[in-house]
C-alpha cells in the first residue's frame, strides 16, 4: 500500500464526523438524509480527486503537508456534497408560489 494512499484515507475518514454532524444542522428536516449521502459522496469523490492527482503527477509532498490538505479538501468535500444534495432536494419540490394576503 502506498503511504499516500493511507494518508488520504486517514484524512477522509477524520473529516467526515464534523462536517456530516454541521451538515446535518443546517439542512431542512426533508433534505437531511440525502445531505448526509452527499456529504459521504462528496467526501469520497475529492479524496479519489486528490489522490490521482499526487499519483498521476507524481509529485513529491512531504507527509504532513498531504495530510493537513487533504483533510481540509474532504472537509470541503463534505460540505459540498451536502450543499447540492440539499440544492436538488428543494429544486425539486418547488411549487407554485402561494403568498396570501391580508
Amino acid at each position: 500500500m502506498d503511504t499516500n494512499l493511507i494518508l488520504v484515507i486517514i484524512a477522509a475518514v477524520l473529516a467526515l464526523p464534523s462536517g456530516l454532524f454541521v451538515n446535518y444542522i443546517m439542512s431542512e428536516a426533508r433534505a437531511r438524509m440525502l445531505s448526509l449521502l452527499g456529504g459521504i459522496i462528496g467526501d469520497v469523490a475529492v479524496a479519489a480527486v486528490i489522490y490521482l492527482f499526487v499519483t498521476v503527477s507524481k509529485m513529491s509532498v512531504d507527509g504532513l503537508s498531504y495530510f493537513l490538505g487533504a483533510f481540509f479538501g474532504c472537509s470541503i468535500g463534505v460540505f459540498s456534497g451536502a450543499l447540492v444534495a440539499n440544492f436538488l432536494v428543494n429544486l425539486s419540490s418547488r411549487g407554485p408560489a402561494v403568498t396570501s394576503e391580508l
